[in-house]
């Protein structure tokens, strides 16, 4: 596992994606965290966009979504409302960069009734790391064996999101339920990257450097498995306030 203490997430990370997408011949698929933290990696990419090749071969996964209901048959909220994490992957990421490439950008995600069977592949996967180690709708106590589920979203987790002094979904109505992918799919990723930034990161980030192995009560520790920290990188903003990390 690298670990990289950056001024700022966008060209780090950017340039790195940049690398991995220039380097794959075929499709590419990237999934990414639809919330504040990965918006400068997004500015920077669409403002780089030139410099990439194989926008035409690269596919956006889903990593999450709001789902209507507890109980199946699961359906997704309607990409209209203002939760849904696809319609601000479109507004703040896909849209434009459709239009600085002249491509339409294709979503893949798995169908909701069908979660267990969707396997497309993960060339890049950026985590963000969330409220007790979350990452996308991956909450505490999630097992390893997981894949692609529904899951039920802790009160606090909808609240971080949805606060009024919230970067990302500002006094929306978030649902109880999620569709995410989960453990499995950090296993099967060729390239991870996790992204911290914000004093408010201080103690989680803290929290999950000191993990040598998986604990379910801290999704995002993951990351330590011996199956992913080989292909992880760390970037941690200086705001988080780690010392003795290079």
């Amino acid at each position: 596992m690298r670990i990289e203490v950056v001024p700022s997430l966008a060209e780090p990370v950017g340039a790195l994606w940049k690398k991995l997408q220039v380097q794959e011949k075929g499709h590419f698929f990237v999934s990414s965290p639809l919330s504040a933290s990965p918006l400068p990696i997004y500015q920077w990419v669409v403002k780089y966009a030139d410099a990439f090749t194989g926008w035409d071969r690269f596919r956006f996964v889903l990593m999450d979504e709001m789902v209507d209901r507890s109980k199946p048959p699961f359906t997704y909220i309607p990409i209209t409302d203002a939760a849904s994490y696809e319609g601000f992957a479109q507004k703040h990421f896909l849209y434009p960069l459709q239009k600085k490439t002249g491509i339409t950008i294709k979503v893949l995600k798995p169908h909701p009734q069908y979660l267990e069977t969707y396997s497309k592949p993960i060339d890049l996967l950026i985590l963000a790391l969330g409220v007790h180690g979350n990452y996308a709708n991956v909450m505490p106590g999630t097992k390893e064996n997981t894949g692609w589920h529904v899951a039920h979203l802790t009160s606090e987790f909808r609240e971080t999101h949805t606060d009024s002094t919230s970067q990302s979904y500002p006094g929306v109505h978030f649902r109880e339920y999620g569709m995410s992918l989960g453990p499995q799919q950090v296993l099967s990723s060729k390239n991870v990257v996790v992204i911290a930034s914000g004093e408010k990161k201080h103690h989680m980030a803290k929290q999950l450097l000191s993990y040598d192995s998986f604990d379910p009560d801290f999704p995002l520790s993951i990351v330590c498995h011996p199956k992913v920290s080989e292909k992880t990188t760390i970037f941690i903003t200086d705001d988080v306030g780690i010392d003795g990390v290079h």
